[in-house]
C-alpha cells in the first residue's frame, strides 16, 4: 500500500514538472515587443504566421516578422493609426491624430524618416457670427495596386456642400478621395460622397487586378423614416465623378444622385470589407441585430459590370445576388473587426475580444471550387496576447 502511494506521488510530481516544462516551451514562445494603453506587456506568439504584419498598439506602428519572431517598431509618437502597405513594399502610409486634425503621413517600410503627405492642421473663423474651421481629418489611406495613387477618407470639402445636402450645416461626413502619390499635396480628387448626418464612408480600397473598381463601408438612414440606420458595402468606378463633372453630389438620405452601388441588402449590417489577394472574394464584418453578435464571412465579388450602370434597376438587384446567394460563414463572437487575407489567400487575420483585451487572431480557409463557398479549417490561432488597437486598420504582406 505504502510503495502504491509512493509511486502514486513521484507520478504526480513528475507530470507536474513535464507540464511546468510543457508551460515553460510555450511561454518562451510568446515575446513581449509592446506596452498596451495601460501600461501592460504586449506579445506576438512566435510560429504562428507566414510574413509581416504592419498594426499600432497604444498609437505606435510595429512590423512583427514572423520568419524570424522579431519585432521593430517603426513610429512610436503615441499617436499613429490605419497602416496601409504599398504594392510594391516601399511605404507605409498612416496617420497621425492630434485633438482637431490628422496628418497623412508615410515611411519607408524597413523604417526611417516620416514624410507628412497632407497635413490637416488649419484654425477656427468667425464666419457671420457662427464659428468655422479650416482643419481637416485624414483617416484609412489605401493604396492602388500600382501603388501610385492613395485612398483616403476625409472632411476636407465639408463647406462645399450646403445647397446640394439641404442643410444649414457643414458636411462633416467622412466621404473618400484620392491623391498621386508622387503629388501629394494637391488637390484631391472626389471618389465617393458621403449621406449627411451618419457618418458617411469607412474602409475604402481598390479591387485587386480591377483598378476602375472600389468598395466602402456607406452609412446612411433609411429613406422612409430617415430615423433608422443603414450600413451597406458598396463599390463603384472611382473616376465616374471625376469624369462627370457637376453631375454627382452628397445628399440627405434618399436625395442626391451617386454613382455607386450597393452590393448587401439594407437588411444585415456589413462593414470592413477585405479583398482577397486575387479580387474575386470579399471578407467582411455582418452584425446581427437581435444577438448583437458578428460573424467572419466571404462572398464572392458581383460581376465588374455592376459599376458600369450602377443606377439601372437589373444592375442593383444583380449587385446583390453574390451576397444573397454565396455567403460564406466562417465563424461568430461577440467582437470582431478588421479582417485581412493572408498574401497566399489562404488565411483570414482579425481581431476578436479575448480576456476583456482586443488581440489579433488568425483562421485557415478553405475554398471548394465545385461549391463556391469557403469553410474555416480547424480552430483559429491567436497572434498576439494583451491588446492591440482593434480600430486600427493591421496590414498582412510577405
Amino acid at each position: 500500500m505504502r510503495k502504491r502511494r509512493l509511486f502514486s506521488w513521484r507520478t504526480l510530481l513528475g507530470l507536474i514538472f513535464v507540464a511546468l516544462g510543457v508551460q515553460s516551451c510555450f511561454g518562451s514562445n510568446a515575446q513581449p515587443f509592446a506596452t498596451n494603453v495601460n501600461g501592460q506587456s504586449v506579445t506576438v506568439h512566435e510560429g504562428t504566421f507566414n510574413g509581416k504584419f504592419y498594426l499600432t498598439v497604444n498609437g505606435n506602428l510595429y512590423v512583427l516578422n514572423g520568419a524570424d519572431g522579431t519585432t521593430q517598431a517603426l513610429v512610436k509618437t503615441g499617436n499613429v493609426m490605419d497602416p496601409a502597405v504599398s504594392p510594391n513594399g516601399k511605404w507605409v502610409a498612416f496617420v497621425k491624430k492630434y485633438q482637431n486634425y490628422s496628418d497623412l503621413c508615410v515611411i519607408p517600410a524597413t523604417g526611417g524618416k516620416v514624410r507628412v503627405l497632407r497635413s490637416g492642421n488649419g484654425h477656427f473663423y468667425n464666419n457671420s457670427g457662427f464659428i468655422h474651421n479650416t482643419y481637416a481629418w485624414y483617416v484609412q489611406p489605401a493604396w492602388s495596386q500600382d501603388s501610385a495613387t492613395l485612398l483616403f477618407l476625409s472632411d476636407l470639402q465639408k463647406e462645399n456642400w450646403y445647397q446640394q445636402t439641404g442643410q444649414d450645416a457643414p458636411l462633416l461626413d467622412l466621404q473618400v478621395f484620392a491623391v498621386p502619390f508622387a503629388q501629394p499635396t494637391g488637390t484631391p480628387t472626389a471618389v465617393a460622397y458621403a449621406t449627411f448626418g451618419d457618418g458617411g464612408d469607412q474602409n475604402a480600397s481598390y479591387r485587386p487586378k480591377h483598378p476602375n473598381q472600389i468598395i466602402y463601408t456607406h452609412y446612411t438612414y433609411d429613406t422612409t423614416s430617415q430615423t433608422q440606420q443603414v450600413v451597406q458595402l458598396y463599390m463603384e468606378d472611382p473616376n465616374a465623378i471625376s469624369n462627370n463633372p457637376g453631375v454627382y453630389y452628397p445628399g440627405s438620405p434618399g436625395g442626391g444622385y451617386d454613382p455607386s452601388i450597393a452590393i448587401t441588402p439594407t437588411s444585415s449590417i456589413v462593414t470592413d470589407p477585405a479583398f482577397s489577394p486575387d479580387g474575386n472574394a470579399l471578407a467582411f464584418i455582418k452584425t446581427d441585430n437581435a444577438s448583437n453578435q458578428m460573424e467572419l464571412d466571404v462572398m464572392p465579388v458581383p460581376p465588374a459590370t455592376i459599376t458600369q450602370t450602377p443606377n439601372d434597376p437589373a444592375t442593383e438587384q444583380l449587385a446583390l445576388h453574390a451576397y444573397a446567394t454565396a455567403s460564406s460563414h466562417l465563424l461568430t463572437s461577440t467582437y470582431l473587426s478588421e479582417p485581412v487575407w493572408s498574401p497566399d489567400g489562404k488565411q483570414i487575420a482579425y481581431y476578436t475580444d479575448v480576456n476583456n483585451t482586443f488581440d489579433l487572431w488568425i483562421a485557415n480557409v478553405s475554398y471548394d471550387a465545385k461549391t463556391g463557398k469557403y469553410s474555416l479549417q480547424g480552430n483559429p490561432v491567436q497572434v498576439t496576447t494583451g491588446g492591440v488597437d482593434a480600430a486600427s486598420h493591421p496590414v498582412w504582406t510577405n
